[in-house]
């Protein structure tokens, strides 16, 4: 949830992710991948960044599951 919660704040890549959240890369990514496989975020690649680095943004149905849930 806080990977969920911080990408609803701002758009982040996964090593950012790791570094804010504490957990390892490998679990960061399979976490952002499971998001991006249920449509709660969106994976879009860094504009000239030739490592391939993905940038992930939350989409308008992960806003509103966020919402649903901190009722």
């Amino acid at each position: 949830m806080d990977i969920f919660r911080r990408l609803a704040d701002e758009p982040s890549h996964g090593y950012q992710l790791h570094n804010e959240v504490g957990v390892s890369s490998p679990v960061v990514y399979r976490h952002l991948s499971d998001l991006e496989d249920a449509g709660m975020v969106e994976g879009m690649p860094v504009a000239n960044d030739n490592r391939g680095k993905t940038e992930y943004c939350i989409t308008d149905d992960g806003r509103t599951l966020l919402e649903l849930l901190d009722r």
